[in-house]
């Protein structure tokens, strides 16, 4: 999984901007307000990142027969 701006986005609400890592160990939602450290929102990001990229490969993409 590409982890680019894992770090920057909430693992809540997926609102993204350079201001929610006020430090580089923490990480506060401007929007929500949710606060943890960075490590852990950036992991919960790359763990949706990873189960979406999963499902989307699992789904078939055979057309139906007519």
């Amino acid at each position: 999984m590409d982890p680019a701006y894992t770090s920057r986005r909430c693992s809540q609400c997926h609102h993204r901007d350079r201001r929610n890592r006020p430090s580089r160990s923490e990480f506060a939602c401007g929007s929500c307000g949710v606060s943890m450290h960075t490590d852990h929102n950036a992991s919960r990001n790359i763990a949706h990142k990873g189960a979406a990229a999963w499902t989307a490969g699992r789904e078939s993409r055979v057309p139906e027969p007519a």
